[in-house]
């Protein structure tokens, strides 16, 4: 729907000079920001989008878009352990434990932004502008890798005051280098904040750039924590298959916010 309302913008842009349409690319810091037990490394991203602003007088105008936007971060945790119950092949009640080394897990977040916008801008060809608002972000791409340098896990049968670390194929074994591959994540609509500056330089009767400065700060935590999960999961069914779970839908992190700021660069037709 936004395309196109832009597209019939773009064919009465000659008529109107109310109205600019732009197109942008921007970057390269943009990343999920939350506290967590281990050591969090912010990632990069891009944005690339269009917009159409609509002028008020010569100096303000509002604006609506559309914008395609990556997000990447690393957590690490040196140590993790964790035990909960639930039973086994046989139906029989035990506590499942596990402990992991040196976990690394990625995480990459694509999501289409709209943002809505006002902006202020000096006269003359070389121009101040400064523009803020908000921005509700959907989620149309999620996915977490994750290593471990060594996995221990192990069954306590409480009724038999005995701990199993073993066999493998119950899901009782120590295994080193374990890696997971690509797994989706599931994330909210996001809420951002968003602020812009920069300059607008006149190129041309019909056209500008602009070259400026932005942030986008998350309002929201994008996971949702009503139903913690184990980091590993146990299945009964034999051989067992454990699963594992992104840190960002566990107990060792929350309030998964979306940070996006850098450079933006735009080119608009008026």
């Amino acid at each position: 729907m936004i395309t196109v309302l832009l597209g019939t913008c773009l064919k009465s842009n000659a008529q109107d000079k109310k109205q600019e349409l732009s197109i942008s690319v921007a970057g390269p810091f943009s990343f999920l920001k939350y506290p967590s037990a281990g050591d969090v490394v912010p990632g990069n991203g891009i944005s690339a989008g269009l917009r159409y602003s609509y002028y008020l007088n010569e100096g303000i105008s509002i604006g609506i878009g559309a914008e395609y936007q990556t997000y990447r971060s690393d957590v690490k945790f040196a140590y993790l352990a964790g035990q909960y119950t639930t039973v086994d092949a046989e139906n029989e009640s035990f506590q499942f434990r596990y402990k992991a080394t040196q976990l690394r897990e990625k995480q990459n977040l694509g999501y289409v932004n709209v943002p809505i916008t006002i902006q202020y801008e000096n006269p003359g060809p070389t121009k101040l502008y400064v523009a803020a608002g908000f921005k509700v972000g959907f989620a149309v791409s999620g996915n977490y890798e994750t290593k471990m340098d060594n996995l221990t896990t192990s069954g306590y049968y409480p009724q038999y005051n005995v701990e199993l670390f073993g066999p493998a194929f119950a899901g009782f074994a120590s295994t080193n280098d374990v890696k997971v591959s690509k797994q989706d994540v599931d994330t909210k609509t996001s809420y951002s904040a968003t602020f812009e500056t920069g300059l607008k330089q006149k190129v041309g009767d019909k056209s500008s750039i602009y070259i400026g400065l932005y942030l986008d700060y998350g309002l929201n935590d994008i996971i949702d924590k009503n139903n913690n999960k184990n980091l590993i999961e146990y299945n009964p069914e034999l051989p067992v298959q454990l699963h594992y779970n992104s840190s960002l839908n566990t107990q060792y992190t929350h309030d998964i916010r979306l940070v996006s700021y850098g450079l933006k660069l735009r080119y608009a037709i008026r």
